[in-house]
């Protein structure tokens, strides 16, 4: 596979102190290649699982950016800061509970199901189009202009994992929707603890449906081969599971090519394309297409119209 045919994912465990667009940055010099991609920013402080996307599968970024998020992360408490990690300036202290490993277990249950946050200020959430942090590191403070507003996330799961008496801190696991910020997450936890609290370790461990432990480890001093890169690259059709995939004969190569329209009779299925059922086209709404022969492959809608015994084809998204 050339570089210029190169499209899929990479799952890359990310070293703390990394920023998510350095890791991309390097991966694109590994593999020479301008079209490089991630999939929701991993703070620096962090670790864990950064997908990184290659080629055309960028343009699939919307369609496997909805999935669920797991974390495992340490709150220390007794001190918040600006960024609420632990790389940020201390803002505020305060006397933690004696008995905050007792206590946070009866507020765990208040943090499931939908939950209002306000984002942290350091974040890459956009305003005005720039991300917030931008505004910080230049002023230390966001304009008048600009607040961060309250927006509700989805929190499934949050389990205590273990609790340090001697250094006040906790370790907790959390199975959350779409952004979700875990740094907001460790603040308000601490509030209703009866203190306040930073995240001082975090750790991505799953986006849906991928984990951590099939990522290569990925750090300044450990930067993965590009052989290595390669055979651990997951293809576009396979990124998708649930989005079946054809081929149409080449008479449709210059209508596909194109991102034009293609009809199919229902009679024509097995004949001009490699599903032998008309029920894969029928019981879905988007497929992978190719023609055979060829590298390049679309996203496509798949319409049914049953009245006329026709099934619409259209390209939306070319993806190798």
């Amino acid at each position: 596979m050339t570089s210029s045919s190169l499209s899929g994912l990479i799952l890359v465990d990310k070293a703390a102190g990394l920023t998510s667009h350095s890791v991309v940055s390097a991966i694109r010099k590994i593999l020479k290649m301008d079209k490089v991609g991630h999939l929701g920013t991993l703070d620096p402080f962090a670790t864990g699982l950064l997908p990184i996307l290659v080629g055309g599968s960028t343009r699939l970024s919307d369609e496997i950016m909805d999935g669920k998020k797991q974390y495992l992360f340490t709150i220390s408490l007794g001190v918040e800061t600006d960024t609420l990690d632990y790389s940020g300036r201390t803002i505020a202290e305060a006397e933690v509970p004696v008995n905050f490993d007792v206590k946070i277990k009866d507020i765990l249950s208040q943090f499931i199901g939908e939950v209002e946050q306000i984002p942290p200020v350091y974040s890459a959430l956009k305003m005005n189009g720039r991300p917030l942090y931008e505004y910080m590191r230049a002023t230390g403070k966001l304009p008048d202009s600009i607040e961060t507003k309250k927006r509700l996330v989805f929190i499934e799961k949050l389990e205590l994992v273990s609790s340090d008496l001697e250094k006040k801190s906790v370790v907790l696991r959390v199975l959350c929707g779409k952004g979700t910020y875990v740094r907001s997450l460790a603040r308000d936890i601490s509030i209703e603890i009866g203190t306040v609290g930073h995240c001082s370790q975090l750790r991505r461990e799953y986006v849906e449906p991928w984990s951590v432990d099939n990522a290569i480890f990925f750090s300044f001093e450990e930067k993965p081969s590009q052989e290595i890169l390669l055979n651990n690259l997951i293809l576009p059709e396979q990124m998708l599971p649930t989005v079946p995939k054809i081929e149409l004969v080449e008479e449709f190569f210059k209508q596909l090519s194109s991102g034009n329209v293609i009809v199919l009779g229902e009679n024509q299925v097995a004949e001009k394309t490699s599903s032998e059922s008309i029920k894969t086209l029928v019981n879905c709404t988007r497929i992978f297409v190719k023609i055979e022969g060829y590298d390049f492959m679309f996203l496509a809608d798949v319409e049914y119209i049953k009245s006329e015994e026709i099934f619409k084809i259209k390209p939306k998204k070319k993806i190798s």
